[in-house]
């Protein structure tokens, strides 16, 4: 749920596909804490310990306070569906919450879609995201059933809210001097000029060179330990391989990040 915390977006300045409005959103105004949380990759387990962690936590703050997911929430495990369904309903009470677009979301989307010209979602996590919707594979254990057949089950098993849901989602977010995304934000550049697929697909470490103020918060690319360095913070350790799923704290008035975890 976005509510009225967001004031504008950025659409895309390339042409992109109807299904998938590549926005940005911006903040007027920090909230009282910001909590990002890492990959989540369908460990739904994770993800309620998490909010649970979260909730407590933010009892120390007065006023609104905002989750946002960096993307990725679907593949890799059985529990994508139930994922969806969490990120999609109210958020805490005292809490807003935004999810954002990962390279999951955008693979899924695009085998929904044209799944003869996007099967290698399925090498990646898809597989398991389509069966945490019911849908059987083959004999073998693989979906290699005919596209038509395939669109036909996806269709059947996918419920629409869920196709719609991840179809509007944003791909990045402004707060202040943050920038959060799944993988990239050019923080030289303001955000008309920002190229979506990099945001969702880009290095994370490209920033690196960057001097100013802003700093990026993603995940996308897993590290044992979350990483806080000088321009950005990675919260991607792994969570689906059994390793902490993490989150990081920031608030107007604190200096330094906060790191949740959960096992």
């Amino acid at each position: 749920m976005i509510g009225k915390l967001f004031r504008r977006t950025a659409p895309d300045p390339t042409p992109q596909p109807a299904a998938l409005p590549r926005r940005i959103l911006r903040l007027p105004a920090m909230p009282s804490a910001i909590y990002a949380i890492g990959d989540v990759h369908g460990r739904t387990d994770l993800y309620d310990a998490m909010i649970e962690k979260i909730v407590e936590d933010g009892r120390a703050f007065a006023g609104t306070k905002l989750i946002v997911l960096l993307g990725d929430i679907v593949d890799r495990t059985t529990g994508s569906a139930g994922m969806i369904d969490r990120a999609m309903a109210p958020a805490p009470a005292g809490f807003q919450r935004v999810t954002l677009c990962g390279n999951h979301e955008d693979m899924m989307l695009k085998f929904i879609d044209e799944p003869g010209e996007n099967k290698s979602w399925l090498d990646f996590g898809g597989t398991e995201t389509l069966l945490s919707y019911g849908l059987k594979p083959s004999e073998e254990g693989r979906f290699d059933q005919s596209v038509a057949r395939l669109s036909q089950m996806m269709q059947a098993a996918i419920p629409e809210d869920h196709q719609n849901f991840l179809a509007q989602l944003p791909v990045g977010l402004v707060v202040g001097n943050y920038r959060f995304a799944h993988a990239f934000y050019d923080l030289a550049k303001p955000m008309e000029q920002q190229i979506p697929r990099n945001l969702m697909w880009g290095r994370p470490t490209d920033v690196e060179a960057h001097a100013g103020p802003e700093i990026l918060i993603h995940g996308h690319v897993i590290t044992e330990t979350p990483y806080v360095g000088r321009n950005r913070i990675n919260v991607d350790t792994g969570a689906y391989t059994g390793a902490p799923l993490t989150a990081v704290r920031i608030t107007a008035d604190q200096q330094d990040p906060s790191i949740l975890q959960v096992r």
